[in-house]
């Protein structure tokens, strides 16, 4: 990766927040459990088939997101940090490439803070997914949202 500073990051950077009416516990476990993870993860309509979750430092991840217009996305991903509950970081290696880091602030009320930061490797990835990639990342939130709520 270039060199960071805060103007060149801001540059490649999209970052989604959202608070959850559920403990940090709770919304971290539907992060951490793939049987949770496949059922919230992407955007509305979209659906999940795991191949490989090595929920750990160093660790793969690898599916295939459907779309609902019957396309096929291959992900693979590399786990680069795991803070439980706090803090998980990720490298997303397949095209587009970015880095995800994903905070958990526990909130008062068993509320949690979600911050979901996505920096691009490039200026030009970036461009290639920001427009569509906002909206994309909301309804991920909503559907995390379903789960935990039915969770509970």
């Amino acid at each position: 990766m270039m060199s960071e500073t805060p103007a060149n990051i801001k540059e490649r950077q999209i970052v989604t927040t959202r608070v959850f009416d559920a403990p940090v516990e709770n919304v971290f476990t539907a992060w951490s459990n793939p049987e949770l993870l496949k059922r919230w993860w992407g955007p509305k309509g979209f659906t999940n088939t795991f191949y490989v979750f090595d929920f750990c430092p160093g660790g793969d991840w690898k599916f295939t997101m459907h779309g609902p217009d019957a396309g096929n996305y291959h992900n693979e991903s590399a786990f680069i940090e795991i803070e439980e509950p706090k803090r998980i970081v990720l490298n997303h290696v397949s095209k587009p490439r970015f880095r995800l880091t994903v905070e958990f602030e526990d909130e008062d009320d068993n509320r949690t803070k979600l911050i979901f930061q996505q920096l691009f490797e490039t200026v030009e990835e970036y461009n290639k997914v920001k427009v569509f990639a906002a909206d994309a990342n909301e309804e991920n939130m909503d559907r995390l949202e379903a789960v935990l709520k039915a969770a509970s």
